[in-house]
């Protein structure tokens, strides 16, 4: 076999590991063929069944690209465009408040979304936390906190009643999927309105997927037809996620947007045009720092929409290049970083091409897509064009439309930056294996063919130094006391790390208020002003109540005492409390995801120190075994990291609203009264005159709310969870950690125990008759140099992988 040199394109190198793993598959189907008359038979089989599966793991690899919009930017459209129909339910209000993954699959004729068991758990936990707080608060209060969610008011009737929000794992067709996913977003969004502590986004480690057919926007151009360039398109994966600013006022980026942002090989941000230099600008700015803080610049795009509608003197691409790498640090002239489109445009021509494929039966004014297209490309006459046009010509006015899009450009540079990014890893993780094996069969039919030819004496001697390697890998095991040296070291460290957590995340409360708002604000609470006109007033820069309550509240609380609000109604009372509750566990979650970073580093440190330990130890002993039958092994080590069982969101206790009574002074009041003064005739004829007299007191119900309690009840849920937290470590490394050592010695067993085998039925072939000997060594020497061969090849393609990684 001639080994191929690797070409420099990832994509070449994908189809050149495709093609040696069928030779690895065809190589060990060879060999079970050849040894099935023994046990080895089954084990080439399964190597053969592993190939297989990397193989197919390469062929469809996934190439996961995130899309967030800090700004109602059309980002469902875009979606949409590139699966060729509307899959994802959009709106003029913000839609997306959980992630969605989408994923593009050949083989399927409609749409299907899968939630997962959790995903459905954690749905119906949302309903009944909302059936309670709809009959705790009442109707008519749930519907003025939603007033600013129109389309939320038709939802609450629907929570009434159980059985109409039902959710299966498995539902087909797109308006069946539409609406499934606008109930999951509206019944997260309407939770995150009315009783925010409720959280569901914390609760999910899992997200909606949806499979989809290959769209209009996945197919090869002509051009790429002719050069045989292969659809790597198939292997998309998109994550529609919640932008920092679309997801509303109560949520955020949760652990489980922030794990799709992470895990993603690509993020594209994407920015409105028309928006980019209005009032919107700065807030659009912030957003996307929020993204760039969570995942960094690395393989960030900026994907800048509707696009047809510059007009002359609006922005250049070339100005535009520049107005986004000043403004977001993101791209430059060396890379192209920033795409230009127009999703309409794109959408509007996939969805109409879909749908004349799917119905060719269909005249096209029977096709809706048909008009959305022709008021597209025909503009004010689109009407009569549309009754005149032919299906081709509006073919090729939906190409045209296409081209003008920008999407073709953008898919191709998109999928080309993936591919750069996202395959190296899998190959090189897949061509490992392969190697792997191949060593293993190469080693093995060497051993074998050679230990044919011995004496019996000798193969016997061989077997006895195996069975003392063995007995010596298990001494290894049972004095490898410094184990629990690095244990103990670990354990320190998170104990410290710990308590320094404790003491960040103690709240107080200053926590609640900017340092100079609060500070501001005792000062003129001591002048004895009314603190409901201090809320209402902008100074310096800043406004002194703290941002985390809602502008709507600002006017129907007073500061009274450091610490205690006081309202006028129940109502108000109550919804300040679940801001005041949200703000603290939104605080106190952001301190906990931190923390665990940080011990993952601690634990990830001592896992290499543990490797290098079980190396240290158990090398020589297999260097050992390999020298004396002139075997060259090289030991591959590996732990899982660890995995959290949970990720727990802390609950708080809300603090109480307390209802009280007062005396109100109503002050005086003026009348006219008949009384009789000297000025007036000497006192002798009565005149009407105005006196001043006091009102009468009333009594008066208020309602308090003292975050002082809150703050005691939340720093005791913060050191419960840290204790919670220490106490999954100790579980970790108790358990866990020490079960992965012992499977790293179970592995180097299994190793030795091969060669064992391989040399006893070396003993059994012995005593095959001459004719059998002959064929089994032809067998044997026919497998050797093809094994050999494929081994350079692979070496040479893990070779490569490497270069790609380190640059």
């Amino acid at each position: 076999m001639i080994v191929p040199a690797p070409q420099p394109n990832v994509q070449n190198l994908q189809q050149e590991a495709i093609a040696l793993f069928k030779e690895i598959s065809f190589l060990m189907d060879n060999a079970a063929s050849a040894l099935s008359t023994d046990s080895s038979s089954d084990k080439y089989k399964d190597f053969q069944q592993e190939v297989l599966s990397v193989s197919h793991n390469v062929e469809k690899l996934e190439l996961m690209m995130a899309i967030v919009a800090p700004m109602k930017a059309g980002k469902s459209t875009i979606i949409n465009a590139i699966a060729g129909q509307e899959i994802l339910p959009s709106r003029n209000a913000a839609m997306t408040t959980l992630p969605t993954q989408i994923i593009f699959n050949s083989d399927l004729t409609q749409p299907t979304l899968t939630l997962s068991p959790e995903i459905i758990s954690v749905y119906q936990q949302t309903l009944q936390a909302l059936q309670t707080k709809i009959q705790t608060l009442g109707m008519q209060r749930i519907q003025d906190k939603i007033a600013q969610y129109p389309h939320l008011q038709d939802l609450l009737p629907k929570i009434q009643d159980p059985t109409s929000l039902q959710l299966q794992e498995i539902t087909s067709g797109r308006e069946e999927i539409i609406q499934v996913l606008m109930s999951l977003n509206d019944i997260v969004r309407l939770c995150n309105t009315i009783d925010p502590s409720t959280d569901p986004l914390g609760k999910l480690t899992e997200v909606p997927c949806i499979q989809v057919p290959m769209g209009r926007s996945r197919r090869l151009s002509p051009a790429d037809t002719a050069n045989n360039k292969p659809d790597l398109l198939g292997n998309l994966v998109i994550v529609d996620t919640p932008g920092p600013n679309e997801a509303g006022e109560n949520l955020k980026l949760a652990t489980v947007v922030a794990e799709q942002l992470k895990q993603s090989s690509m993020v594209l941000i994407v920015l409105d045009f028309t928006q980019l230099k209005t009032e919107a600008a700065e807030q659009v700015k912030r957003d996307v720092q929020r993204v760039i803080d969570l995942r960094g610049k690395d393989n960030l795009y900026i994907l800048v929409n509707k696009v047809d509608q510059r007009r002359e003197g609006d922005m250049t691409s070339e100005q535009l290049r520049q107005f986004i790498a000043a403004e977001f640090g993101i791209g430059n002239d060396d890379t192209n970083q920033v795409f230009e489109v127009s999703a309409r445009r794109a959408f509007s021509a996939a969805h109409f091409t879909h749908e004349l494929e799917q119905h060719p039966e269909l005249t096209l004014s029977e096709i809706p897509a048909a008009r959305v297209l022709a008021q597209e490309v025909f503009g004010i006459d689109w009407e009569e064009e549309l009754a005149e046009v032919t299906s081709e010509e509006i073919r090729k006015k939906a190409q045209k439309l296409w081209n003008k899009s920008g999407f073709e450009p953008f898919l191709e540079k998109a999928v080309k930056a993936l591919m750069e990014r996202a395959a190296p890893k899998c190959l090189k993780s897949a061509l490992n294996l392969g190697r792997s094996r191949l060593v293993q069969l190469r080693d093995e039919v060497k051993l074998r063919s050679s230990a044919i030819c011995q004496d019996a004496e000798k193969l016997q001697l061989e077997l006895y130094a195996l069975e003392a390697d063995l007995h010596r890998l298990e001494l290894c095991r049972s004095r490898l006391k410094d184990v629990d040296s690095i244990k103990s070291q670990l354990h320190q460290n998170l104990h410290e790390l710990l308590q320094v957590l404790k003491k960040e995340a103690t709240v107080n409360l200053e926590i609640f208020f900017a340092k100079e708002e609060y500070q501001r604000a005792d000062l003129i609470k001591k002048m004895d002003m009314r603190a409901r006109e201090l809320f209402l007033t902008n100074i310096g820069d800043f406004e002194l109540f703290p941002k985390w309550v809602s502008s709507r509240l600002k006017s129907q609380v007073e500061f009274k005492t450091s610490g205690l609000f006081e309202f006028e109604s129940p109502e108000v009372a109550e919804e300040f409390v679940d801001q005041a509750v949200t703000y603290v566990k939104q605080r106190a979650d952001s301190l906990l995801s931190s923390v665990r970073d940080r011990t993952s580093q601690e634990i990830e440190q001592a896992r290499q120190s543990l490797l290098d330990l079980l190396e240290q130890e158990t090398k020589p002993i297999i260097e050992g075994a390999c020298q004396r039958l002139n075997e060259a092994f090289n030991l591959d080590l590996s732990l899982p990291t660890m995995q959290w069982e949970s990720f727990e969101t802390m609950g708080f206790v809300r603090p109480p609203v307390k209802r009280q009574s007062r005396f109100v002074d109503r002050g005086n009041v003026e009348v006219l009264r008949n009384q009789r003064q000297w000025w007036h005739w000497l006192w002798i004829v009565p005149v009407e005159v105005k006196v001043q007299i006091r009102r009468p007191r009333v009594i008066e119900d208020y309602y308090t709310v003292s975050l002082n309690t809150l703050i005691a009840k939340v720093n005791q849920s913060i050191e419960g969870s840290i204790d919670n937290i220490n106490l999954e470590i100790e579980k970790f490394l108790d358990k866990d950690f020490q079960q992965r050592v012992d499977v790293f010695f179970a592995n180097l067993d299994t190793f030795l125990h091969n060669y064992r085998d391989n040399l006893s039925q070396a003993q059994i072939d012995q005593k095959l008759s001459l004719e059998e000997k002959e064929k089994l060594v032809e067998e044997l020497s026919f497998l050797l140099p093809e094994a050999t061969a494929q081994i350079q090849t692979a070496e040479s393609y893990i070779e490569y992988t490497d270069q790609m990684l380190s640059n």
